[in-house]
């Protein structure tokens, strides 16, 4: 078999969409300021990932990450060497995982969520292999690493109540809790940890102190919030908005609490990441029969 068709073989073995239609500039009514500029970037490489794909941890500095993926009968966590553009290793796990993060020491944490009930599993970093189970009070939605390499953040609740679990990866434990909006869909810790930004779906951002509980700021960036992540010196934010086949992400300047640049992104784009430097960020893509990894230099 040539290499053509080998790609091809391996292409629709995984589900993966190559070409994602949708890749937008700002989509109407979006509060940009005059000044924001609207990038038309194209995607510096496409990585093929398992169909079904639903979230991705950030990338670890040997270039590999993790995501969460499957269908109604069965999910699974798998390891992507987004240089070599493969699959790696692969860990069957519950039905109910539906988030994953890593953290910069290596910890691996996948959230679950049943329609009552929550849990963060702390695994493996690099086998994928269970370590603990911590039981959050909800359900979570999302989940994110902090820079301390140990803790990790747990959007979790119902439709009418949300908090975030503050927990600890290394002594497998909830530390604290504090409130969050009830519709809040994304969440990301600055890097001192001593806030965390948290994304609605109207697009409201707002920024809670982790000691404590309340509002430091909030601001609006565009309606149709899904997902956001922060830069490594804390100085901008990165938000992934729309709605059906259109998506973007809102590069936001947090000095100013003001979108600068609007970057593309494919439709059905899930969640975004950035590279341990910042310099590259990645759109994770997934659907039904569908998944990959998109990389877009950063401006």
């Amino acid at each position: 078999m040539n290499r053509a068709k080998l790609f091809t073989a391996i292409t629709l073995a995984l589900g993966v969409g190559i070409v994602v239609a949708g890749c937008g500039s700002k989509p109407a009514h979006e509060s940009v300021s005059p000044s924001a500029k609207i990038s038309h970037a194209k995607p510096t490489t496409i990585i093929p990932t398992p169909a079904g794909t639903l979230n991705g941890a950030a990338p670890e500095p040997n270039g590999t990450t993790w995501i969460v993926a499957g269908t109604t009968a069965s999910h699974g966590i798998y390891q992507i060497d987004l240089t070599q553009k493969k699959v790696g290793g692969s860990v069957s796990v519950s039905n109910s995982a539906k988030v994953i993060a890593e953290s910069s020491t290596g910890i691996l944490a996948l959230g679950l969520a049943t329609p009552t009930t929550g849990a963060v599993q702390f695994r493996n970093g690099s086998s994928g292999a269970l370590l603990a189970t911590v039981p959050i009070s909800g359900p979570v939605a999302a989940l994110a690493a902090g820079d301390d390499g140990t803790t990790f953040y747990a959007l979790n609740g119902n439709s009418t109540s949300k908090a975030i679990a503050i927990v600890n990866g290394q002594k497998d434990s909830v530390e604290s809790t504090i409130p969050a909006p009830s519709d809040a869909v994304s969440l990301a810790p600055a890097p001192n940890e001593q806030s965390v930004y948290v994304l609605e779906p109207n697009g409201v951002v707002s920024q809670i102190a982790t000691a404590g509980g309340h509002i430091i700021t909030q601001f609006p960036i565009g309606h149709s919030g899904r997902a956001l992540t922060i830069g490594p010196n804390g100085n901008t934010l990165y938000v992934l908005k729309g709605q059906g086949s259109t998506r973007n992400v809102a590069v936001v300047n947090l000095a100013t609490e003001s979108v600068k640049e609007v970057l593309p992104a494919p439709a059905n784009t899930e969640n975004i990441v950035l590279s341990p430097n910042g310099q590259i960020l990645y759109d994770i893509v997934g659907a039904p029969g569908l998944g990959n990894v998109q990389a877009f230099a950063v401006p």
